[in-house]
């Protein structure tokens, strides 16, 4: 008989030459939030360290794990040091230039893919073992089709999926995000959910999608959720949401938010505890948007804010938690307010200024891994970061570490 798991390692050791294995938490990523401008408590800290080291004497020597405690690292695995990932020809199109992973720790620039034409987005996959990057080819940089490529650690990309421009053309564009477990893609083009095998290239068909998946040129009205199991989606142009099994293709009607389709849907976030999800909507009346909360079952439809220019949405690494952003008309602002899930009013935790947001370059919110600080990301390189817990002033970081926290990813653009 055949068993699956080792077709699977086959297929894998085909690929990348050497077998998966899990990939932990990046150093990096808690070296980066180090960078943070904060008080001489950390000087403190550092000095007790000191202290406890010393007193612990021999007995920390004698503990210390040898050569062989440290596994030797896999080839297979692409993604090492918590990297980021950037693009040498910058944001201009067309833009000849290399996909590299960037240490935020050192700088270091490491080259994943050189000579590329123009690349719009990018990100790892769970296991950090692929790289997906959407773009254009020198045989497609003339015209607005848009392809959608893999690289694993065998450094040989291969081309998984086409479309339209998702900046130009909303409901004809090739939209694509990796799932929150392993490694598979999701992709919508022109209005059809498909999964692809990045190993294998082998596609599945999950149906067309009735109305404009996308909203604009960095999210759009689907949702991945965290067990890697469903995928949430605005079905047709008002406000309900489907929920597709990625196994079995079954659809049903997750939740209908309130209203006959007076609400567009611009954003779907599954939380990562999968309890609940986020949902952006824009009034097709006022152009002022809600910020709703949803159970996972469909079920405890929620206003969690009105009257809203949204400027990012993110949950907490727990899932307990959403901040989000509200641009301040006439002030040049946003607001940052966290929302508790157990109830109670959203808190305001700081302000910053509103440079830097335009149509092509989006502002972002992501949190710490640690769910201590809330970062807010600008196109023009001013991130800053807030303390989670209270109201505080803005303190500054810098880009490497906004990404970092953000899970590495290049931020699209149109």
């Amino acid at each position: 008989m055949i068993d699956e798991h080792d077709v699977q390692e086959m297929l894998h050791r085909r690929a990348d030459t050497v077998p998966a294995m899990s990939v932990d938490a990046p150093t990096a990523v808690r070296r980066a939030r180090r960078r943070l401008v904060v008080n001489g408590a950390v000087a403190t800290v550092a000095a007790a360290a000191l202290v406890m080291t010393t007193f612990a004497g021999l007995d920390a020597l004698r503990g210390a794990p040898g050569p062989a405690d440290h596994p030797t690292p896999n080839p297979a695995i692409l993604r090492s040091n918590g990297e980021v990932l950037s693009y040498t020809g910058g944001r201009s199109y067309p833009s000849e230039g290399d996909l590299v992973a960037v240490n935020p720790e050192t700088g270091e620039e490491r080259a994943l893919v050189e000579n590329l034409s123009n690349v719009t987005s990018a990100e790892w996959s769970a296991d950090g073992r692929w790289v997906a990057y959407l773009g254009h080819s020198p045989d497609s940089v003339a015209t607005s089709e848009m392809e959608l490529w893999v690289v694993g650690a065998s450094r040989e990309p291969r081309r998984v999926a086409t479309g339209g421009n998702p900046g130009l053309f909303a409901q004809l564009g090739l939209f694509w995000m990796w799932s929150p477990t392993g490694a598979e893609l999701a992709t919508i083009d022109s209005s059809r959910l498909m999964t692809i095998d990045p190993v294998t290239g082998e596609t599945t068909d999950l149906g067309r999608i009735a109305g404009d998946p996308g909203m604009n040129v960095v999210t759009s009205a689907w949702s991945w959720s965290p067990d890697g199991a469903r995928i949430a989606y605005v079905e047709g142009d008002g406000g309900e949401i489907t929920s597709v099994d990625v196994g079995s293709g079954e659809r049903s009607v997750l939740a209908r938010l309130p209203g006959e389709n007076s609400d567009s849907i611009s954003e779907i976030d599954w939380s990562p505890d999968g309890a609940h999800l986020a949902v952006l909507s824009a009034s097709m009346s006022n152009s002022t948007g809600r910020l709703y909360v949803v159970d996972a079952d469909g079920s405890n439809v929620r206003v969690l804010a009105e009257h809203l220019d949204a400027r990012g949405v993110a949950w907490s690494p727990d899932g307990t938690r959403l901040a989000f952003g509200e641009a301040a008309s006439g002030y040049g602002e946003v607001r940052i307010w966290v929302a508790s899930m157990d109830g109670g009013e959203p808190t305001k935790i700081g302000t910053v200024s509103f440079g830097g947001c335009t149509y092509f370059y989006k502002c972002g919110l992501t949190w710490s891994p640690d769910g201590a600080w809330i970062g807010f990301g600008k196109a023009d390189g001013q991130d800053t970061a807030f303390a989670a817990d209270a109201p505080g002033p803005a303190e500054r970081i810098d880009d490497l570490t906004y990404q970092s926290w953000a899970g590495g990813s290049l931020p699209a653009y149109g």
